[in-house]
Formats: structure tokens, sequence, C-alpha cells
């Protein structure tokens, strides 16, 4: 009888863990679903105040954090889900982060020697990969307005030559740090002139108001080396773009038009922020910057240039060269 009952432990264990498995991974899937609908994303979301969005994030991943650790595919050296406050927290992480690169790369110029700047690191998406990427002459800047985040990738993420850094900005974001101390437009990048090879931006100017963005292309121009490359994400208004959004059914829906600029909520226009396509080729060359480049992404129901696990996820991308 003792072995029966010890034959039907591993039994039990194993269908335990298949059900929470099952459970996990459904969890995950309806969230991936939930932010594909143009009801929940458009309309719900924008509507619910700040204090709720972060909240509602938190207690909905957080289960889903310890079901990962209860079935052993828990990586310590990756963020949590629940902390991932921007993007995808879903179980690509790390892949996402090694397609970033090789964009770059192709891209952008990027090479294993190259300086690099990330503004917006957030929990580290593209730091951890660099630190795979980067030769001893190459180095890495992180740089972001959330205080956990940079705490998190100062204790975490560290390059084999020491060559890997981040730096808090305390700069202030009704979004993401409403107790910031430094307007954008006042904010000057802790970088010296011509430091920097490449300089990465992957959902920033999604939620930043077009003096913000002015302020920062001018210190991003600044701080790159003549032929440097800037390649940042937007969702980019254009006749295409518009018509699409408008009859596409799309997720993400800009109902307010601002003159430059587009956004889905009035009371916190930083939550999701579109940008007409003239403005942008307008303020790069205002900034000594190359007309740019634009790479369509699938935000408005087009199929884009960047494939599923790309990296950039569903936004436009830009990049332009200091001349």
């Amino acid at each position: 009888m003792k072995n029966v009952r010890s034959a039907r432990f591993p039994q039990v264990a194993d269908l335990t863990k298949n059900s929470l498995s099952v459970a996990v991974s459904a969890a995950e899937r309806l969230r991936s679903w939930l932010l594909e609908q143009s009801w929940f994303q458009s309309v719900l979301m924008p509507a619910l105040p700040r204090q709720a969005r972060w909240l509602l994030r938190r207690v909905y991943l957080a289960p889903i954090d310890l079901g990962d650790r209860l079935l052993g595919r828990r990586d310590p050296s990756l963020p949590a889900k629940a902390t991932n406050f921007t993007g995808s927290a879903g179980p690509d992480f790390e892949s996402r982060g090694g397609a970033l690169v090789k964009s770059l790369a192709d891209l952008a110029g990027m090479t294993p020697s190259s300086r690099v700047l990330d503004v917006g690191c957030g929990v580290g998406k593209l730091a951890i990969a660099m630190t795979h990427y980067l030769d001893k002459d190459g180095s890495y800047e992180g740089l972001d307005i959330v205080p956990e985040a940079i705490e998190w990738c100062q204790k975490q993420i560290v390059g084999p030559y020491g060559n890997v850094h981040f730096t808090l900005a305390d700069v202030y974001n009704k979004e993401y740090n409403p107790k910031g101390r430094v307007q954008p437009t006042d904010y000057r990048f802790p970088y010296d002139d011509e430091t920097f090879d490449v300089v990465a931006l992957y959902s920033v100017f999604t939620h930043m108001l077009p003096a913000d963005v002015d302020q920062y292309v001018g210190e991003i121009a600044r701080v790159l080396k003549t032929n440097g490359c800037i390649f940042a994400t937007y969702f980019i208004i254009n006749p295409e773009s518009l018509r699409m959004m408008r009859s596409s059914g799309c997720a993400m829906q800009f109902k307010r038009n601002l003159g430059s600029y587009w956004v889905q909520n009035g009371r916190v226009p930083e939550l999701a922020v579109a940008y007409n396509e003239d403005y942008l080729r307008e303020l790069h060359a205002k900034h000594g910057l190359s007309s740019p480049k634009i790479y369509d992404g699938t935000w408005c129901g087009r199929a884009g240039h960047w494939p599923g696990g790309s990296g950039f996820g569903d936004q436009d991308v830009l990049a332009a060269i200091k001349q």
C-alpha cells in the first residue's frame, strides 16, 4: 500500500505542475490579447487613474512571476515581469533584447566597439544583451527617469569589461515620474559633447510632448559624434497611418489632434503620444540631423517593417545621422 501511495505522489506533482504551466501561459496570452484590443488600450487604460494602471499591472503580473518561480523557469538574472513597467512583459524579454542589438547593428551601424547611449533604458532589455555584445573598447550608458528601474539595473547588470553603466535622470513625467524635480525642457544630458556613436530610444518619445522632445533631440545631437546615429521609436502620423488607424480598428487610437502631435488622453497626454511625420523631419533638420529614414511599425494595422520578435514591437522607427 505504501508503494502505491509513493507512486501516486509524482503523478500528482506532475499534474499540478502541468496545470500551473497551463494557467500561467493562459494568463500571458490573455494579457497579450488585451493589449491588442482598442477598447482596452485606447479607452479603458487611459480612463483609469495613473495609480490604478500601475497597480493593475503589478497585481496581474505578480502571480505569473510566482508561477514561473514554482515551475523553475524564473531566470534570476532577468527582471521580474511585474517590475517591467513598459513594453512587453512576456517570456521573450531576453530574445527581444538580442533582436534590438541586431537591429541597431544592421540599421544604425553599431559595432561591438561602439559607444552607445540608451535613453529610457527601463529594466535593461537592451542593456542585458549589450553585456554579451560589446568588446573592451565599446561602452553602454543607460539613462532612465524611473528610480526603481535604475536601481535594479545598477544592482543586477554588470558588463565583463566594466563598461556598462546606468544613470538616473530625475526628470518630471506625469505618467512615469510625477515626482521628478527637473522639467524635460530644462534637462541637460550628463555627458560631454561628441561622446556616442549611437543613441537609442525605445518607447520614450511616445510618452513625451513636443517641447520636451525638442530638448531631448537637441541634447542627443550634442552628445552624438559626427556621423553618429539616433535610432528612436515613435507613433508616426502621416496620411497612410492616419487612414489605417481610423479604418483598421487597431488598438492604438489617437483621436485628439493637437497640431503637430496627437494624444489618447487629455488628462495624462504622456500616456501615449503620436507625432506628425512632417514635424519630426523639421525637428531633426533643426538640430543638424539628416533627413530621417523611417521604418514602419504595425501599430496602425499595416504589415510593418519589423517581423514578430524584432524587439521594436509595434512602433515606427526613425533613424537619422548627425551631419
